[in-house]
């Protein structure tokens, strides 16, 4: 799979460097050391990828490794569309900044002017909080998991637009914290279909995909269409196997752009030499959030801004079935990486530096050498302690409701902890950690804080899962 294995490639490489050495980031040394980063890729008994290194207007090197399709031997090219997960959020992003240029919204309307079915949570939320991530709403596949979904249901923009209707809390107030959240970018694309009156799919190729010559990118939908020259998604790792993992991601928005190595380079070439959206476009694009204690944050609209190693950065990493992503820009270096791939343990964010410390190794600060303090290993309880505990907690037992989610769940005592029954999931523990709180072994239900009247009397319990905060459920 290493094209620099074959004489021709070999001979097309030195005529390469010899007619674009001025524009070459590197030599041939270093285009060998970054091969040697994906020798775990080079197989073909395994996934891979493919890379791009882009300098100054021009792809200068790509290379690719690996599998496309396990089943049926056919190796991963430099031109295999893979799917880019959340890489695609500055092309939602980057959709609104369009449209507000064009007078048809403007990123501070609030979200209720183009979508009234999104509730009132008495706190005024922005089309820019949406792209900062600083909404305050909660994540909508953690909330369809809670609802009831399981791994691999698809999950459509109209489910996401549904479950946020039924909200009537947030996770913070609109403005005060960043928490990465898909939902805002879900939402962004329904904005721009109702703007625009064209579907989010043909609006950007139109105004996005079209003017870049980007040919080979866009959304899909329908994940049951056959598409050519596609790499397969792939779990696992060499020694344990691969697997393919279900295909739930129908929506758009947050991700689910299809591309290539040659087309993100154009969509690059756009930061450098900005033809859409001009210079006032892209510095829209990569302002970063603002707080609303002042706080600066390290991410812009659906892409982070920030520094690597001393070095200025827009950067952006995606993840979604088998497929990982990244893509790094270093705009005073005129510099970008791109990594795509098709296997969970792929680790592209990983590969982006190490190509990052390859290239600009002379430029760059020292890496930090971190000293790890060593840290007391919390003292588990005993199984006494455990069993205290559970009793203290008997009162829990019982069947609670949430009617934002219109989802019950029955908690039994199980010994010295509780097992959670729900209708569509497979039976889980929570355990207690101390006499109000609990941990459970679902990832949806991770921390439960458990809710009493003035009597001790347990009136509900609140959850929370890392992107979704304190949902109530009430007991029944």
């Amino acid at each position: 799979m290493n094209p620099l294995k074959s004489p021709l490639a070999t001979i097309l490489c030195v005529i390469l460097f010899v007619f674009s050495a001025q524009a070459q980031p590197f030599n041939n040394q270093q285009v060998q050391k970054i091969n040697a980063l994906f020798k775990a890729w080079d197989s073909t008994h395994t996934p891979g990828g493919a890379f791009g290194v882009f300098y100054k207007g021009e792809l200068v090197y790509t290379n690719a490794f690996g599998m496309a399709s396990l089943e049926f031997d056919v190796a991963n090219t430099t031109e295999t569309v893979f799917n880019i997960a959340s890489v695609s959020k500055q092309f939602t992003a980057y959709s609104l900044v369009l449209l507000e240029q064009q007078g048809k919204l403007s990123l501070d309307d609030e979200i209720q002017k183009h979508l009234p079915e999104v509730p009132d949570f008495g706190e005024k939320i922005t089309l820019r909080h949406l792209l900062h991530h600083t909404s305050g709403l909660r994540n909508f596949q953690n909330l369809l998991a809670m609802t009831g979904w399981r791994e691999g249901d698809p999950m459509t923009n109209e489910d996401c637009l549904r479950i946020v209707q039924g909200q009537k809390e947030l996770n913070f107030s609109p403005g005060a914290e960043y928490l990465y959240c898909n939902t805002g970018f879900n939402l962004a694309a329904t904005v721009v279909e109702r703007t625009s009156g064209q579907s989010f799919q043909d609006w950007t190729r139109e105004n996005i995909f079209e003017p870049l010559d980007m040919h080979n990118s866009g959304y899909r939908e329908d994940m049951e269409v056959v598409h050519k020259n596609t790499a397969t998604s792939y779990d696992g790792n060499a020694e344990e196997g691969f697997r393919q993992p279900h295909k739930y991601w129908t929506y758009m928005g947050n991700g689910n752009i299809y591309t290539t190595i040659s087309d993100l380079a154009k969509w690059l070439e756009n930061f450098r030499n900005p033809t859409v959206g001009g210079e006032e476009g892209i510095q829209t694009l990569v302002t970063q959030g603002i707080l609303n204690d002042g706080d600066t944050l390290t991410y812009a609209l659906g892409i982070g801004v920030g520094e690597y190693r001393g070095i200025r950065r827009f950067s952006h990493g995606g993840s979604i079935g088998g497929y990982r992503s990244s893509l790094v820009y270093y705009p005073d270096e005129e510099l970008g990486i791109i990594v795509i791939s098709n296997f969970s343990s792929a680790d592209p964010g990983g590969k982006v530096a190490g190509i990052s410390d390859i290239l600009l190794e002379d430029k760059m600060e020292p890496v930090e050498v971190k000293v790890n303090e060593a840290n007391e290993e919390p003292v588990p309880f005993s199984e006494n302690e455990l069993l205290a505990l559970a009793k203290k907690m008997e009162g829990l037992a019982g069947t609670y409701y949430s009617p934002e989610l219109d989802a019950r769940y029955e908690i039994h005592p199980d010994g010295k902890q509780f097992l959670v029954k729900h209708q569509r999931h497979l039976d889980f523990q929570i355990i207690p950690i101390s006499e109000n709180e609990l941990q459970g072994t679902a990832y949806f239900f991770r921390d439960v804080k458990v809710i009493r009247d003035a009597n001790g009397v347990v009136e509900g319990i609140r959850v929370s899962n890392g992107r979704v905060r304190n949902l109530w459920f009430k007991k029944m």
